[in-house]
Parts: C-alpha cells; sequence; structure tokens
C-alpha cells in the first residue's frame, strides 16, 4: 500500500517481529521500538495499576527521550530526498 500510494511506512509500536521490522526498512521506513507501553504524562495511577495487576512494562514519561528522537530525525533528515 505504501509503495502504491507513494510514502514511507513508519510504525511506532510497543514490540514487533523482527521480520516485520526488516520489511519495514526493506521499503525505506522506520520501526520505532518500545519496551514499555506508552501512556500521556499524568497517567501515573494507570500505569501503576496496569504493572501491578497485568504485570506489563508501561510508562507514562514527561517527554520522549532524547535520544531516541534523534534516531528519528536522523532517519527522517536521510529520507526526505527520496
Amino acid at each position: 500500500m505504501c509503495d502504491y500510494l507513494g510514502v514511507r511506512p513508519l510504525f511506532i509500536m510497543r514490540g514487533s517481529p523482527k521480520s516485520y521490522n526488516y520489511e519495514i526498512w526493506k521499503r525505506g521506513g522506520y520501526a520505532m521500538i518500545y519496551e514499555a507501553q506508552i501512556y500521556p504524562f499524568g497517567q501515573t495511577e494507570l500505569v501503576k495499576r496496569i504493572r501491578d495487576v497485568l504485570g506489563l512494562p508501561a510508562d507514562c514519561p514527561r517527554a520522549i527521550p532524547e535520544g531516541i528522537i534523534r534516531r528519528f530525525m536522523r532517519w527522517h533528515e536521510k529520507s526526505k530526498g527520496g
């Protein structure tokens, strides 16, 4: 679908098989993988319940870490031209 529409795939997700990530990369796309489910800042109680009751990794950071933003921006700058 991305080829047909002329767009690059961008996936932001908690996890995916490496084979999926490779397919995204082969098509010029980007896969941003988080170890934890990300919830809006301020949802501390919800995140605590998700961790305690469901045992799932979850977080509600004030901001996305700078290293993740830099990595995405490098991909974006490289991919703009073609």
